[in-house]
C-alpha cells in the first residue's frame, strides 16, 4: 500500500509539473494572452472583470472559486483528482 501511495503521489506531481511546463511553453509562444478565440490558451479577459488589462489577486481568486463551485463534488464537498483531470481535459478540447 505504501508503494502504491508513493507511486500515485509521484504520478500526480509529474502530471502537475507537465502541465506547468506546457503552460510556460504556451506563454512563451504567446498563446496565453488577452483576446478571444485563442486556441489552447486561456482567455485572460475572462479574469480581467474590470477591463483594466491587469489581473488582480481578487479577480484571479474569484474566477477560480467560481470554477470550483461548478465542479462535481463528493458527499464531503471534495473534488476528486480524476474529476479535476476530466474537467481540464474537456476544457482543453473546447479551445
Amino acid at each position: 500500500m505504501k508503494t502504491f501511495t508513493s507511486l500515485s503521489l509521484a504520478a500526480l506531481v509529474f502530471a502537475t509539473l507537465s502541465g506547468c511546463a506546457q503552460d510556460s511553453m504556451m506563454m512563451r509562444q504567446g498563446s496565453v494572452q488577452g483576446g478571444a478565440g485563442m486556441k489552447g490558451g486561456m482567455d485572460m479577459k475572462m479574469l480581467d472583470t474590470n477591463s483594466d488589462a491587469m489581473i488582480s489577486k481578487e479577480e484571479f481568486i474569484k474566477h477560480h472559486e467560481s470554477m470550483y463551485d461548478k465542479m462535481k463534488k463528493d458527499s464531503n464537498g471534495m473534488v476528486s483528482v480524476k474529476d479535476m483531470q476530466m474537467m481540464m481535459h474537456d476544457m482543453m478540447k473546447q479551445k
